[in-house]
C-alpha cells in the first residue's frame, strides 16, 4: 500500500483551480453540446432528417437524444469500473476525448440531402459517442473532487461540477445568439448552427493538457490494495443506496426539459421566434451560474439533504405556474415563467454530486455511482423531453412538461427525505468493517468514521 506520506501523492487539502478547472471542464462540454443539441433541435432536425413531415422530423432528432441517454447510462458504469481499476485520472483522459471528439463531429455530419440515410446514422453514432463519453465525465469527476477535497469543503468544491455544466449551457445558448446574431436566419439553419459543435474540440484538447498532470487522490491510493476483480458485483452489496441516489436524479428533470426542449415549447405554443427563443435560456442560466456553490456550502453547513428537499418542493409549487405564465405569450413572459420553473434547479444540482458518492467505499465508489447514474440518467433525464414532445404534439397537452416534471420532482422528494447526513464523514474508512474503523455514523447506515 502507498504510504500517504510520500511526495508523489501528497495533496492539498484545498485543491488548486487548476485541478478543478481541469476535471469541470469535461462535464462544462458535455452539458454545452446537450443544450446545443436542445437549442438546434429544430435546424438539426431539418439538416439530418427527410422534409415533408417537420413533426416527425422533430421527434426523431429528440428520440436520437433521449437514444444518447442510453449510452450515458453505459458510459458512467463503464468509465466507472475503469476509475476503480485504472484510476480517476486515466478513466478521465479517456473520456474527455470522446466527448470532445464526438461533439465536434456532429458538426461535420453531411446533411439528408446529401448523403440520405447515412445522415441520421451518423447523427446517432456521435450522439451514441458522447453520451457514452459524458456519462464517464459526469460520473468519475465528482468521485475524484470528493475524494480530493476537505471533509469541510467536499460539498463545496464538488458543486464546481454543477456550476461548470451551468456555464456550458450558458455559453452555449450565449454562442448560439453569437451564431445567430452573425448570420441571417436561412444561413443559421444551412450551416450557421455547425460552428457551434466544432468549438469542443479545442476545449477537449485543452482539458486533456490540464488533466496530463494530475495525481491520484490520497483516499484512492490507499484503497487500491482493496480494488476486486469484480467492482460491479461488490458494488451491488449496497444496492438499496444506489437505488435511492438514482431516484435523486429525479430532482434534475427540470433542467434537461428546461434547455433541451423549453426553447422548442416556446416557439410552438406561445408564438416567440426562432431567435428570441435562443435568447431566453441564455438570460436564464446567468441568473443560476453563481448559486451552485453557495448551495454546496449550505450543504457543508447544514447537510445535503436540506437543499434537496427545498429544490423537490420548489419544483412542485412553483413549475405548474411559471408554464402558465410562458403560455401568456410574449418576451418578458417567457424569461418569467422560466424563473419559477429554474427555482429549483441550483437547489438540487448544488448538493446531488457530493451525496452521489459520499456513501459507498472508495474501492468501489465511482463504480456505485456509475450504476447509480445508469438507473437515474436513462429513467429521468433521457426520456422525459421525448415523453413531453409526444404528449404536446399528439395528444395536444400544451401543460404537459409542467407535469411531467412535477411527477418526476415527487419520486425525487420521497428519495431525499430519508437521506442520512454524510457531510462529516471520512472518506476512507466509508465500508470498512468496524473492526477497522474506531466509530460509526449513528444516522448514515454506511460504515464510517465521523470526522470531528
Amino acid at each position: 500500500m502507498q504510504n500517504p506520506t510520500d511526495d508523489h501523492v501528497i495533496q492539498t487539502t484545498k485543491p488548486r483551480p487548476r485541478t478543478v478547472a481541469a476535471l469541470v471542464l469535461g462535464h462544462f462540454i458535455e452539458v454545452y453540446d446537450t443544450a446545443l443539441y436542445g437549442l438546434f433541435v429544430a435546424p438539426i432536425a431539418t439538416a439530418f432528417f427527410p422534409a415533408g413531415n417537420a413533426d416527425a422530423a422533430l421527434i426523431a432528432t429528440l428520440a436520437v437524444f433521449g437514444v444518447s441517454f442510453l449510452s450515458k447510462s453505459a458510459g458512467g458504469l463503464f468509465f466507472g469500473v475503469l476509475a476503480d481499476r485504472v484510476g480517476r485520472r486515466n478513466s478521465l483522459m479517456v473520456s474527455i476525448l470522446l466527448v470532445g471528439g464526438s461533439t465536434a463531429a456532429i458538426g461535420l455530419i453531411p446533411t439528408y440531402e446529401t448523403a440520405a440515410l447515412l445522415s441520421p446514422i451518423l447523427l446517432v453514432v456521435c450522439r451514441l459517442l458522447q453520451g457514452f463519453a459524458s456519462g464517464g465525465e459526469a460520473t468519475v469527476a465528482p468521485v475524484f473532487l470528493g475524494e480530493y477535497a476537505s471533509r469541510k469543503r467536499r460539498g463545496f468544491i464538488t458543486s464546481f461540477v454543477a456550476a461548470a455544466g451551468n456555464l456550458g449551457t450558458l455559453v452555449a445558448a450565449a454562442t448560439g445568439v453569437i451564431v445567430g446574431l452573425s448570420v441571417n436566419e436561412s444561413a443559421f439553419n444551412d450551416y450557421g448552427w455547425r460552428f457551434a459543435f466544432l468549438i469542443a474540440a479545442p476545449l477537449a484538447l485543452f482539458a486533456l493538457y490540464l488533466r496530463y498532470g494530475l495525481e491520484e487522490p490520497v483516499t484512492y491510493q490507499k484503497a487500491r490494495s482493496r480494488v476486486k476483480s469484480a467492482p460491479i458485483r461488490t458494488a451491488l452489496r449496497h444496492w438499496r443506496m444506489i437505488l435511492r441516489v438514482s431516484c435523486l436524479g429525479a430532482l434534475g428533470t427540470t433542467f434537461y426539459i428546461m434547455f433541451v426542449y423549453y426553447p422548442t415549447y416556446l416557439v410552438k405554443e406561445t408564438g416567440l421566434s426562432a431567435s428570441d427563443s435562443r435568447i431566453v435560456p441564455l438570460i436564464l442560466i446567468s441568473l443560476l451560474v453563481v448559486f451552485n456553490p453557495l448551495v454546496g456550502m449550505l450543504g457543508d453547513r447544514y447537510g445535503r439533504k436540506l437543499p434537496l428537499l427545498l429544490g423537490g418542493l420548489a419544483s412542485v409549487l412553483f413549475v405548474l405556474p411559471g408554464f402558465l405564465v410562458a403560455q401568456s405569450g410574449g418576451f418578458l413572459a417567457a424569461v418569467l415563467g422560466g424563473v419559477l420553473i429554474l427555482i429549483s434547479v441550483p437547489l438540487c444540482l448544488g448538493s446531488i454530486h457530493a451525496i452521489s458518492m459520499e456513501f459507498y467505499p472508495t474501492e468501489v465508489r465511482a463504480t456505485a455511482a456509475g450504476i447509480a447514474g445508469t438507473l437515474g440518467t436513462f429513467v429521468f433525464a433521457g426520456l422525459p423531453p421525448v415523453i413531453v414532445n409526444v404528449l404536446t404534439t399528439t395528444y395536444d397537452m400544451p401543460l404537459a412538461p409542467a407535469f411531467v416534471i412535477v411527477g418526476t420532482a415527487v419520486i425525487g422528494l420521497l428519495a431525499a427525505w430519508g437521506l442520512p447526513d454524510t457531510r462529516k464523514i471520512d472518506l476512507e474508512t466509508v465500508g470498512l468493517s468496524p473492526a477497522d474503523t474506531p466509530a460509526e455514523s449513528p444516522r448514515a447506515g454506511v460504515p464510517g468514521r465521523v470526522a470531528p
